[in-house]
């Protein structure tokens, strides 16, 4: 059996990002099982051929920057080197150290242009290279069952738990540490760091946040560090932030909901603003189960509404609500004919 010594060198590139993670942790990641009897990582500064290449092993030199590369692709060109007695072999680029060497080597050896060994070393071979990284991560989800309609325009993290049976839509970006659960389908969103349990997310931009089953975002929400319960409906150009609706709530268009609680199949109306802000602090408002807010309601925080209140059309609440009670707080309409 082969005694393998790696030499990982780090470089400027191999910090750079790719869905999710730095390309040096996509190296990392994937020899870390790999039994190696020797392995270690490198300064570029600091890197000396002459100390790191070793007689009596297969000594594999890898820069940082080549996310794509994967032991199989080490192994099997092991093999082919040793098929066709071929003491070298380098990888990357013509400028780069990394190569697989069998022993010290005893020639210049030849450049292997397989795409497993791509460096990351211009703006250009960064776009190659991530969007091979992309269709790698998406191939993955394919083949676990999940329905991805349109690659090209599909961009997942590595770092994204999506489910079999979840469907993704065209234009979507879903990113972070987020989780796609159960039956859930997502069309043309953005999600960050969030888990969609379920639920069905269109148009929609969603952060830090968590959606249960059966909710419905979109199009055109927004949620930020937002918990959506089950059956809730957040529908378009509302903005849902640092707030729980709990299950069965309904706010379908034009609403903003900021640092606040709402109960149980509450009604939000078209325009309720929650004024979460006094120019100095921000402070919550609580709504209970089952109520009624008209369209362009305005709670002013800190209040509390009870369970079963009706608040009117156009009321601006600034006391609490008592449980079951209807609030009106508008300008009576008055009238006059027009005067010649």
């Amino acid at each position: 059996m082969d005694k393998y010594n790696i030499v990982f060198i780090k470089t400027e590139w191999g910090e750079k990002e790719l869905l999710g993670r730095r390309a040096e942790d996509y190296v990392i990641r994937e020899f870390y099982d790999f039994a190696a009897k020797k392995c270690r990582i490198a300064k570029q500064s600091a890197y000396k051929e002459e100390n790191a290449i070793l007689d009596g092993y297969v000594n594999v030199v890898l820069t940082l920057d080549m996310p794509l590369v994967k032991k199989e692709d080490v192994e099997s060109l092991v093999c082919e080197m040793r098929r066709k007695n071929i003491s070298t072999i380098r990888l990357g680029a013509k400028n780069s150290p990394s190569k697989i060497c069998i022993g010290k080597g005893i020639d210049e050896g030849v450049f292997s242009a397989r795409p497993a060994f791509l460096k990351i070393g211009d703006a250009k071979s960064y776009n190659i290279v991530y969007n091979l990284l992309k269709d790698r991560i998406l191939d993955g989800l394919l083949d676990n069952g999940v329905y991805i309609v349109d690659k090209t325009t599909t961009f997942i993290d590595d770092t994204v738990n999506v489910e079999k049976g979840v469907t993704i839509k065209p234009y979507c970006t879903i990113e972070g540490e987020s989780a796609i659960l159960g039956e859930s389908t997502i069309f043309a969103s953005h999600i960050r760091n969030s888990v969609i349990d379920g639920a069905d997310v269109s148009h929609s931009h969603v952060v830090c946040s968590k959606v249960h089953k059966r909710a419905t975002v979109g199009p055109y929400a927004r949620l930020r560090h937002a918990v959506i319960d089950e059956g809730c409906r957040v529908g378009d150009f509302v903005e849902v932030k640092a707030s729980r609706l709990r299950d069965g709530v309904k706010c379908a268009h034009l609403s903003y909901v900021g640092d606040a609680e709402v109960g149980e199949r509450t009604n939000v109306g078209c325009g309720t603003v929650f004024c979460n802000y006094d120019g100095h602090e921000k402070h919550k408002t609580t709504v209970g189960a089952e109520c009624f807010l008209g369209a362009n309601t305005n709670l002013i925080a800190p209040v509390v509404v009870g369970d079963h209140a009706f608040i009117a059309a156009g009321t601006t609440v600034t006391r609490d609500v008592a449980d079951g009670s209807f609030t009106i707080g508008r300008v009576r309409q008055d009238t006059k004919p027009k005067t010649d």
